[in-house]
């Protein structure tokens, strides 16, 4: 299953690029805790369905693990992938090329 959403997270930041519209949306970090910026993540998200998670670290594991917490929120396809971009062109430019849109 292709992913018509590519999320990359790390523990500031997470940069959510939707296939269809080619449009990007970002989410901070700043002065919440871990699961409140997980929601806010979530909640960006949209709809479930089949996501493209990516990043440096243990973030991206961490809110797969609150997708599978909320029991509302069921119906998420996740794949895991690590990378080390930082930049935001680099971040657009990796999630871009790896999503399809319908």
């Amino acid at each position: 299953m292709v992913s018509q959403v590519g999320l990359w997270i790390d523990p500031t930041r997470a940069v959510i690029v939707f296939a269809q519209s080619l449009t990007a949306h970002l989410v901070e970090s700043r002065r919440l805790s871990a699961v409140r910026f997980y929601d806010h993540v979530i909640h960006a998200l949209g709809a479930p369905g089949p996501v493209l998670i990516m990043g440096p670290d243990d973030t991206k594991s961490e809110l797969c693990e609150r997708l599978a917490l909320s029991s509302r929120l069921k119906g998420w396809v996740v794949t895991l992938e690590q990378s080390w971009c930082t930049r935001d062109r680099e971040i657009l430019a990796e999630l871009a090329g790896r999503l399809q849109p319908e």
